[in-house]
This record gives C-alpha cells, structure tokens and sequence, in this order.
C-alpha cells in the first residue's frame, strides 16, 4: 500500500526543497528532468504543497495518484486485520530506527565520500536514529554536484541507502586529478563543489600548488574524492611593444595587444623607452585568471 503521490514542478531542485523544507514536508524519489523537478510527497501533505506552489510561474501537476483511498476503502471489512498490520509495521519501525549503514550506489556511486559528507552533516550517521535527518536539505546538495541527474534516499531496514546517479555523458569525462595551479598568483575567489580548497581569498599561490584537493573528510578521516569546483586568481605580468614612433595611435595599439595575452585585465601602466628605429612601450598589468575542474 502506498500514500505518496507523485508530483511535478516547474522549478529548480533546490528551489523546490527550500520550500518544501520550510514549510516541513517530506518529499521522496526526487527526479530532474529539464525545468520540471519530480518528487513524491504523502497524500496528508499534498493540499499544503498545492498551495506553496500556487503561483502560475510553477506549473505544478500530478503525475500519478496514490492507491491509498481505494486500498482503504477495500480493507475497512478488515479492521482487525488493518490494525494487527499497524501494530506489525509500527514493532518493525521502532526495531529498525537505528542506522547501521550509509550505502551509496547508483552511476554515480565514485561521489561516495562527497555524499556521505552531505549525509553526515544533515543529521545522519551509523550506529545513530535518523530522527534530525533533514532528507530533503541533503537531496538538494547532492543533485547540486558535478553531473548529477537523480538522488533518491530511502531507510530500508537498518541501512540508509542513497541511489545517485549522474549524466552518462559527462560521468565518463570526470577528471580524476586535483585542481593546481598552473602559475603565480593572488586568490580573488575559490569554491570547491567537491573535494577540499586549501587557500582562501587573498592567499598567494603559486604555480604548482594544489588549490582544490581530491580528499574529503568524512567522519574523522581523510578520504579519496573527486575534485570539483574553481578558483579565480589575480596574476601580474609584463609586456613589450615596438612601434616606429610615439603616438596615441602606437599606445592604444600596445594597450590593445596585452588582451590577447589575458582573460579579464583588472589594472595597468606603460613606461616608452627608446629602441633602434622606433621605441618599446613596456606595459604592466593585472589580470583575472580563472582555472576549474569538472564543473561545466
């Protein structure tokens, strides 16, 4: 028997469950498909999600009702019968309100480490109730990373078992390295989406230095992960331009060459020094340089 009625939205994921979480309803088998977000919610709840989502902009519409009325309806010859199951269902929950076990499966199963850390930090571990779980708070952050299409997360028994799966496509081209930095440099801007950053804003870098890590801490370890995320860092460098003369037209052409040389030039200056027919603008400057790694 089930009470869960599949619904559909117009709405991003995590817009769909900040709502949903705020007004503290549960919502299961969690789905994107294009713009529309699908998710299963029980029958109880589902007059107040039609309202939350009331505004035209959302689009919102059952996908497929629940058997519950109709089961009902068919088992109220049965009263004792329905109420030994209860009384059944309600012994097995209390026997299996420990967690013994997070397993994660699903093509998207190499993102274990990630989200487990999303699992542990909504309220769930082992050997623990799942009773300050926040489910759909962890199933907004796990389809927030790298390519993934679906989370599902559903207790059965004594294990917590989280299905991800990611887009086939993209799932093959994962890098598996951590992000480095391919020069020197100040950092304006870092997020990791998964694995570790090891600078901050404001920190100098330099090249070869792992700005995000593959590793993650789970619990109280360090494990294998995958590194997501960017990181923008301001860089200086130097240029030089001949021209046959000194002229506005000679500067603004020696300004102009430096773009070809960066990505975002943030400030610079020139100096004119003279050359053997002609003179040398040597110009300084700051530019904005952003590096990433499996995000799109």
């Amino acid at each position: 028997m089930t009470d869960v009625t599949r619904i559909a939205v117009t709405s991003t994921a995590e817009t769909a469950l900040k709502k949903l979480k705020k007004a503290e309803i549960s919502v299961y088998d969690c789905r994107k498909d294009g713009a529309e977000f699908m998710f299963g919610v029980k029958d109880k709840q589902l007059k107040k999600v039609f309202a939350i989502f009331a505004n035209p902009c959302y689009n919102i519409r059952v996908m497929q009702s629940s058997g519950r009325a109709r089961v009902f309806r068919r088992a109220a010859v049965r009263a004792g019968l329905i109420f030994g199951a209860f009384a059944f269902i309600t012994a097995a929950a209390v026997s299996n309100s420990f967690v013994f076990k997070i397993s994660v499966s699903g093509s998207g199963a190499y993102l274990s480490p990630e989200v487990k850390r999303i699992i542990y930090e909504s309220g769930a571990k082992e050997f623990s109730t799942c009773s300050r779980f926040d489910a759909p708070y962890a199933t907004g952050k796990i389809l927030a990373l790298p390519q993934v299409t679906f989370c599902n997360i559903e207790k059965r028994g004594s294990i917590l078992k989280v299905d991800v799966q990611v887009d086939e496509e993209h799932g093959e081209s994962v890098n598996p390295s951590p992000l480095v930095s391919d020069r020197e440099g100040i950092v304006k801007n870092i997020v990791a989406i998964c694995g570790t950053a090891n600078f901050s804003a404001g920190d100098k870098v330099k090249k070869g230095d792992v700005l995000i890590s593959d590793t993650v801490t789970v619990g109280e370890k360090q494990v294998k992960s995958l590194a997501a995320g960017y990181a923008e860092l301001e860089c200086s460098d130097r240029t030089e331009y001949f021209a046959e003369s000194e002229s506005d037209e000679s500067l603004k052409a020696a300004l102009s060459s430096i773009r070809l040389e960066a990505e975002k030039i943030l400030s610079r200056k020139h100096t004119v020094k003279a050359a053997d027919g002609g003179v040398i603008y040597v110009i300084d400057f700051t530019y904005l340089h952003k590096l990433s790694i499996n995000v799109k």
